[in-house]
């Protein structure tokens, strides 16, 4: 009978946790609300451009990347991505929490498939500010489709767009001089 019970509870437990999982809409554009992103020429991102997005969180401002990423390379114009696409399931938040955002964007062509390698590439790179996400378009908080009812996805509420821009080839020497400088004196 114990284990019966043991066993039960575990069970439900598990349950739970996968139903407590909150969604967002991983999209930067919804009801009273655009945060539209700009290439490196200032225009914005059109249907179909080689850019990747990648959304990372947390519970605090220090986000990290998520395992597996979620990213996209869907762009509809106008600088807004992803739009229409189904909500992403966040495990790590709850349904109704109000979890910190930030999104960065790199130029994928020529295979690059890191934000890490963008940068190592001189390829264009853009990041977004850290923001918590706001209650908007009446949602509060991440969607719980578990729910009853069900609560909707919100789209990244709070976020604020941002302009690509490609490091300059100064900045990238001054920072292999210094790591050189600091091997040199690290042999001495």
């Amino acid at each position: 009978m114990k284990k019966l019970i043991t066993i039960a509870s575990g069970v439900l437990l598990l349950n739970l946790s996968v139903l407590a999982q909150g969604t967002i809409s991983f999209q930067n554009v919804g009801p009273a609300f655009s945060a539209q992103i700009k290439d490196v020429a200032g225009n914005f991102i059109g249907a179909g451009a080689a850019v990747t997005i990648e959304l990372l969180a947390g519970t605090t401002a220090t986000v990290g990347a998520f395992t597996p990423a979620v990213t996209t390379s869907l762009w509809s114009g106008n600088g807004w991505f992803n739009v229409g696409q189904s909500p992403v399931a966040l495990s790590s938040f709850a349904g109704g929490s109000h979890p910190f955002f930030q999104v960065r964007a790199w130029d994928n062509s020529g295979g690059v498939n890191s934000y890490a390698a963008a940068l190592a590439a001189g390829k264009a790179t853009g990041i977004s500010a850290v923001w918590q996400l706001q209650d908007g378009g009446g949602l509060s908080g991440l969607g719980n489709p578990s729910a009853v009812p069900p609560t909707t996805a919100p789209p990244l509420f709070g976020m604020t767009g941002f302009q690509m821009v490609i490091p300059e080839p100064s900045t990238i020497a001054l920072g292999l001089l210094g790591a050189a400088a600091f091997l040199f004196r690290r042999r001495k």
